[in-house]
């Protein structure tokens, strides 16, 4: 049987299924602008079709102990109002519940939010009461939950408390909305920069809802110290603080910003070269490479002039992987500091070969550019940079 981390997300063109994931990946950026914006959310993880979880920190909470917010998200053809049945009918009640019965034990703060596509019936006095916590408030409400969702009435009385409905735009408009918010944290850039900025933040939101993490998911999410699987999946305040700071400075004071302000975040890639004994500086390299590439490639959408395509970017992305996972069983053990040994022969090899590996190109055959992109595979937890125990 096939891990379940390894089902790819829908790519049959003109399917429902496809019109649903890309309508997830739009409501869960609703969730990153947020974050953009420095609100309390933390990070956003995306658990391929349907299913969001947001991490936050209102008041008294923190990011080792969070407020979660699991989301099940629905859509619909039709323009009609959600009623009560329709609800119902549209099961992500029975979701929910299979979340709930997940981490109930878990010691968390949370609530269970319905994510439907368009309006509830204003006139529906019980989609209104399920909206707001209220759906255990009435019997007869409560005893026909408990029925289409297969529970006791007192599993339910326990579990409606937790839920609320949220009402979201149309998927003719989602995106547009989302654009329009994120100009609004951009007063200093123009269109066409804002427009590739947003289509930056929707690819980093269909590579997060690649794969399935299996039916053990709301546990795995929630752990502690995540594995990198989970970590893959998940849109944090480190992972976009280059959009973060694309959207008020120009690109010359973002370069010399950049490295001062990534060494104050604990990121993957920092992570991981750190469990490989990386000196400071060669850390510091690293990052600013990092940015350098994101800068370079976000620079290039603007202007219109990125070469890539996902078949051009993948093949790149494999080819520099190979090289960079070769180095590694080649210099993992490597003392003092393995980290420090894979970096400079992955520069060397990037910089010496690059038109072996960028052939398109891409990042314009520059070795530094290219062992930037590297680090950013690494940062998505594609490889490490060995490991001294």
């Amino acid at each position: 049987m096939a891990d379940p981390i390894d089902t790819t997300a829908p790519d049959d063109h003109g399917s429902d299924t496809v019109e649903r994931f890309e309508y997830q990946v739009h409501a869960s950026l609703r969730s990153v602008l947020q974050m953009l914006a420095g609100t309390d959310v933390i990070h956003v993880t995306c658990e391929h079709i349907e299913d969001i979880v947001v991490a936050s920190t209102p008041g008294g909470y923190s990011h080792q102990d969070p407020w979660w917010d699991f989301q099940q998200i629905k859509t619909r053809d039709n323009l009609e109002s959600w009623g009560f049945s329709a609800v119902l009918d549209a099961k992500p009640l029975s979701s929910l519940w299979r979340t709930h019965k997940a981490v109930r034990d878990l010691q968390l703060k949370y609530h269970l939010t319905a994510g439907l596509e368009g309006f509830l019936d204003p006139g529906d006095e019980d989609v209104q009461a399920l909206a707001t916590g209220r759906g255990a408030d009435k019997e007869a409400r409560l005893n026909r939950i408990a029925r289409r969702v297969k529970i006791t009435t007192a599993e339910a009385a326990s579990f409606l408390p937790l839920v609320r409905i949220e009402q979201l735009p149309r998927r003719a408009d989602i995106e547009h909305r989302n654009i329009a918010a994120l100009t609004d944290l951009a007063p200093e850039l123009i269109g066409s920069e804002v427009k590739a900025l947003y289509e930056e933040l929707v690819r980093r939101a269909r590579e997060a809802m690649q794969g399935k993490l299996g039916p053990r998911w709301p546990t795995l999410i929630t752990a502690q110290n995540p594995e990198d699987r989970v970590l893959q999946k998940r849109i944090t305040t480190a992972s976009v603080s280059d959009i973060q700071r694309r959207l008020k400075r120009p690109d010359h004071v973002l370069l010399k910003r950049i490295t001062r302000d990534l060494t104050q975040v604990q990121t993957p890639l920092s992570r991981k070269m750190n469990a490989g004994s990386v000196s400071p500086g060669i850390l510091e390299n690293a990052q600013l490479l990092r940015a350098n590439a994101d800068s370079y490639r976000l620079t290039e959408e603007a202007m219109g002039t990125w070469k890539g395509d996902e078949g051009l970017e993948e093949d790149l992305d494999q080819r520099i992987l190979v090289a960079a996972r070769t180095l590694v069983a080649l210099h993992g053990e490597a003392r003092p500091s393995p980290a420090d040994t894979i970096f400079s022969a992955l520069l060397d090899k990037l910089t010496q070969q690059a038109e072996t590996y960028d052939r398109s190109p891409l990042y314009g055959k520059d070795g530094m550019l290219l062992t930037g992109r590297a680090c950013a595979l690494s940062d998505a937890c594609h490889f490490g940079w060995g490991n001294v125990k």
